[in-house]
């Protein structure tokens, strides 16, 4: 049973923060909680501005990447633009493509099919583009471990410029420029930027060498949503880049995600990160997980709004496949998961089957992770090898329970949440064995499962409007940015308490002042059932939102966590 605790209270609120913004105490908690102690520091965090980003020749290779780009653009060169087939890659390729269009580069670009070419720069274009005169290669969310097809490249007179953000240990020696902020030799002052990310330095680079206004403001929708389709924390320059660009999405002004707009139903305005992971991105991922992305790339380049829509069309097509493939996956995981659950106590879920699809086992083992809270593996098989996905669930680190499993996988990476791996199948026995012996050593570590940090107390009369205005202005949310989480005690529940629509649970409150509120529990009512909470003493831990109903706007009081007053939290 997961503890809750209240973060790092031992951090003084700075009263400077207090009086030089006009807030109140608990408004200050929240901002110390995420590291901001001064004003300019909160000035920077609630008003995120593009000149607030860092100089993109801090990149110890970013002044030779720029002037080989820009030589290449002004020499005609021709230049292939390689991206990766998710919505980073996909985001930045699109992002770089129509910059050099702009200029009147000889730009073309390509993004590899998932089962033909796999993972990184793919040789076969590149042997095409050598017949038609290529003269620059240029990665996107890719390229950092492809020493082969680099020093292929430079054999044939072929400069590269790597832009990539996946940890790498060593430089690849032969490209003509390497941009990734996790090299360890880098000195750049944020190493947590996605693919699309550091291909928007490099256009920054650009736009400077050049001493002209490429209107790279108007193109940060395309950032926002490599970035947010990344899972990257928004943090630093991330946050940046998702609070302007997801203004700047709303302006839907590029014809491609508005016809995503439309065919997903995301809100033309006051929509969420959340939000917009949950609708567009799965359709920029979709081609590129059953099919080609290269319809993707099409789309979000191009100004005409009448193929813009015909190709939304086709993604929603491949989406709605893709929803498919996915619901076959989870719902066969979920069975045998719950075969295996009635007979033993693993450590870890680990399944194979030779009907998956590849590009979908990664969905079914983040939501097999999810719903059983263990660590999970889904691996389709084919042609006697098996393409895999890992999913973490809590404390266990997926990268490393993947390196010491790596005996019995081919090749394998990824970072603590999630991995990917290929192995023969004959293999995949002793993987199962080793992989669920891991986990169980990473969890005799922990006696219990990660704590629930929430930010502060609160009463239910401090839940007003004021206040979510002012954590409204602490988004957009997500990793390394978390929604404030806040802890509210002394509840006594009333009769009035009901399920409500499917499965939330909707309960009345007065605390010690007298106050009554109504909370709202989203999916809680399977775990709780309101004769049970009836005239019991609770706490919970809340989320604080806008109600907007009839064209008025009422605080609202979302309940993540219950339990009972001076009890263990109950297990759902």
């Amino acid at each position: 049973m997961a503890s809750w605790i209240l973060r790092d209270d031992r951090i003084a609120v700075n009263r400077t923060l207090e009086e030089g913004l006009g807030i109140s105490e608990l408004q200050a908690r929240l901002l110390v909680n995420r590291g901001i102690g001064t004003v300019e520091d909160a000035r920077r965090f609630l008003e995120p501005r593009f000149c607030d980003l860092h100089d993109p020749f801090l990149f110890s290779e970013m002044e030779k990447a720029a002037s080989l780009l820009a030589g290449s653009v002004r020499e005609g060169k021709r230049i292939l633009i390689h991206g990766d087939y998710d919505a980073d890659g996909i985001s930045g390729t699109a992002l770089l493509f129509r910059v050099l269009s702009g200029l009147g580069a000889d730009v073309h670009f390509f993004v590899p099919d998932r089962a033909k070419d796999g993972y990184g720069l793919a040789k076969r274009v590149m042997e095409r583009g050598l017949e038609a005169g290529l003269g620059l290669v240029i990665s996107v969310d890719c390229g950092s471990s492809d020493d082969e097809v680099v020093s292929y490249l430079a054999e044939r007179g072929v400069a590269t410029i790597i832009t990539d953000h996946h940890e790498i240990a060593t430089r690849i020696q032969r490209a003509d420029a390497f941009i990734n902020p996790k090299l360890p030799t880098e000195k750049y002052p944020f190493t947590e930027l996605a693919g699309v990310g550091v291909a928007f330095k490099l256009l920054q680079a650009l736009e400077m060498l050049m001493g002209a206004d490429l209107g790279l403001e108007n193109l940060l929708d395309y950032v926002a949503v490599g970035t947010l389709g990344d899972y990257s924390i928004l943090q630093d320059e991330n946050r940046i880049f998702v609070s302007l660009g997801l203004k700047k999405l709303a302006g839907w002004g590029h014809p491609g995600f508005s016809a995503l707009q439309r065919e997903s139903n995301l809100p033309v305005s006051g929509f969420s990160a959340r939000q917009v992971c949950f609708t567009i991105i799965p359709r920029l991922n979709s081609p590129g997980r059953v099919g080609s992305a290269r319809d993707v790339v099409e789309l979000l380049v191009t100004d005409d709004g009448v193929k813009a829509a015909a190709i939304a069309g086709r993604i929603e097509d491949i989406n709605s496949r893709r929803k498919s493939l996915d619901a076959v996956v989870t719902e066969e995981a979920c069975y045998l998961a719950d075969v295996v659950l009635k007979k033993d106590e693993p450590n870890a879920l680990v399944f194979s089957s030779r009907s998956w699809h590849e590009g979908v086992v990664g969905i079914g083992a983040a939501r097999l992770a999810e719903r059983y809270n263990l660590p999970s593996v889904l691996i389709a098989v084919k042609d006697d090898f098996g393409k895999g996905s890992a999913r973490s669930a809590g404390v266990v680190n997926v990268k490393e329970v993947l390196e010491s499993c790596s005996r019995y996988l081919t090749v394998y990476g990824g970072h603590r949440e999630a991995g990917g791996f290929t192995l023969p199948e004959k293999n995949i026995p002793d993987f199962t064995r080793m992989f669920d012996r891991v986990v169980g050593e990473i969890l005799e570590r922990y006696e219990d499962h990660r704590p629930v940090l929430f930010d502060a107390g609160m009463t239910l009369g401090q839940c007003d409007l004021e206040l979510i205005d002012m954590i409204e202005k602490m988004s957009p949310f997500g990793p390394g940015n978390e929604e404030p989480l806040l802890l509210i005690e002394g509840l006594k529940v009333l009769g009035e308490s009901r399920i409500v629509g499917n499965d939330h649970l909707k309960i009345r409150v007065s605390d010690d002042s007298g106050a009554i509120r109504d909370l709202i529990g989203f999916s809680l009512g399977r775990a709780w059932n309101p004769v049970d909470l009836a005239g019991k003493s609770i706490e919970v831990l809340a989320n604080l939102r806008k109600n907007k109903w009839q064209g008025r706007e009422e605080p609202q009081i979302q309940v993540v966590r219950i339990r009972f007053s001076g009890q263990a939290e109950r297990k759902p």
